[in-house]
């Protein structure tokens, strides 16, 4: 099943960029032929980009790629360090909740106020479920990314010191 997330996510995110690109691409081609502009298009490429940005963050989250500064985690005992791990992962659910419960609240305002796109006079609820969509899917990440840490921690894997340099004899 997590398979099938992890090709979803991929392949969604790398369609939209595609789309993105090529509708960005046939926009300044018509404007610089042209005077005419396809109106919509900025609006959709903003709102597929929050698409994008946090689909991306799910699946940097998943492959450990987001930026954190390890410099005193990395100098614990693998006990300190359990406990840390333990404790980003607990803060980064308690982080992506908190952004899915205001999301909900955000899609549910916009569904009742039948809020719609200027150009494309579409409903704002359909870009704005990227924000509790991938919430959600950040959260499920998050604890992933936090079993996969742990395991990783209490096998019996020696460890090596982070800025030791190992030269060859």
């Amino acid at each position: 099943m997590l398979r099938f997330l992890d090709k979803a996510e991929e392949w969604t995110c790398a369609v939209m960029l595609f789309f993105m690109a090529i509708l960005a691409f046939i926009n300044v081609i018509v404007r610089y032929l042209t005077t005419f502009s396809f109106s919509f298009s900025e609006e959709l490429l903003v709102n597929l980009f929050v698409w994008i940005t946090m689909l991306g963050a799910s699946i940097a989250t998943r492959k450990g790629a987001l930026l954190g500064v390890t410099f005193l985690v990395d100098r614990l005992s693998t006990g300190l360090k359990k406990v840390a791990s333990l404790a980003v992962t607990l803060c980064g659910v308690i982080l992506f909740l908190l952004l899915a419960l205001h999301g909900v609240d955000m899609v549910r305002s916009e569904y009742r106020s039948g809020m719609t796109t200027y150009s494309m006079a579409l409903p704002m609820w359909i870009f704005g479920l990227a924000v509790p969509v991938c919430a959600f899917l950040l959260i499920a990440r998050t604890i992933q990314r936090g079993i996969d840490e742990w395991k990783a921690l209490s096998s019996d894997v020696p460890e090596v010191e982070p800025d030791v340099e190992v030269k060859p004899k």
